[in-house]
């Protein structure tokens, strides 16, 4: 009488044969791409970074090269976006400033995931007194409101490019911890996961090899979701005053340098207010596509 191996049985021999649970990554990004309006998102994402990383080594000023003569033109064929009250180039201070965005937001969140994630998981793995002492260590993390603590941190360690990614790093931790602690429980109660248990595999290769690959899926969803806040939360620091110091190019501090000419040169401020909007916009909505791409119940939709 023939008989059939078990799940457990099988989970075993695929953990000793240094097989991992997988799937096909290819037919994944081939799916998400399948959808128009992820394309567009990802094009329209893929073209900010791009003229942030390229487009200051095409236009011909400099980022703070003043021009007295030339002092708040509208948009011509030399500044397609006009020029400021000391006669920068509006266009190249927006380009200069998505350098400075994005460098904010990919570290902030960086930092963040990394840090975040760390806690979530060994609070998951460890459960009992570890578990409550980070959780309620998160819980006053994310009691007070992000903006505040943000200011805060910036005003203890002085306005900067540094210290503001440390706040906004900071921000941000509370929630990575939590997602990763919530799908860090759920994959603990898979069957290839008591199979580790099983065989001895030891607890950091349990966690490194078996859980965290198979949790990044919400913890890019919330990195990407999470950039456009970041690029946000940077402009809005920088344009209060405690962020970006001019004569930083960042779009904060553009957008606050033509509160004075709103109604005289309104140029000044909408273009890197447009560029702003356009960046949250496309890293937001390429988060949602995501979720919903990793989403069980938008498979068959």
């Amino acid at each position: 009488m023939s008989t059939s191996a078990t799940p457990t049985e099988n989970a075993i021999d695929a953990l000793q044969s240094g097989e991992a649970p997988a799937h096909g990554l290819r037919g994944e990004v081939m799916r998400f791409f399948s959808r128009r309006t992820n394309v567009f998102y990802a094009g329209l994402a893929a073209f900010i970074v791009l003229a942030a990383i390229f487009g200051p080594m095409i236009v011909p000023y400099g980022y703070a090269q003043m021009d007295f003569v030339a002092r708040l033109q509208p948009p011509t064929l030399a500044h397609p976006m006009g020029t400021d009250q000391f006669g920068r180039d509006i266009l190249t201070r927006v380009l200069y400033g998505a350098r400075i965005s994005l460098l904010v937001g990919f570290a902030s969140i960086a930092i963040a995931m990394i840090i975040g994630t760390a806690i979530g998981a060994v609070a998951a793995y460890t459960g009992g007194i570890v578990d409550d002492i980070l959780m309620r260590f998160i819980d006053i993390l994310m009691s007070v409101p992000g903006v505040v603590l943000a200011l805060a941190i910036v005003a203890v360690l002085e306005p900067g490019l540094i210290n503001i990614i440390i706040a906004l790093s900071v921000i941000r931790v509370s929630q990575f911890a939590r997602v990763t602690r919530g799908s860090v429980l759920v994959v603990m109660k898979q069957e290839y996961i008591s199979a580790c248990h099983v065989i001895g595999v030891g607890a950091t290769r349990i966690v490194l090899r078996h859980i965290l690959p198979n949790i990044l899926g919400p913890i890019i969803v919330l990195a990407t979701v999470r950039f456009g806040n970041a690029i946000l939360a940077e402009a809005t620091l920088s344009f209060l005053g405690v962020g970006i110091q001019p004569p930083g190019a960042s779009w904060g501090v553009l957008i606050a340098d033509g509160n004075e000419s709103l109604f005289t040169a309104p140029w000044i401020s909408i273009f890197p207010g447009l560029a702003l909007l356009l960046s949250m916009l496309a890293f937001n909505l390429l988060g949602d596509g995501l979720r919903d791409h990793i989403d069980p119940d938008s498979r068959n939709t």
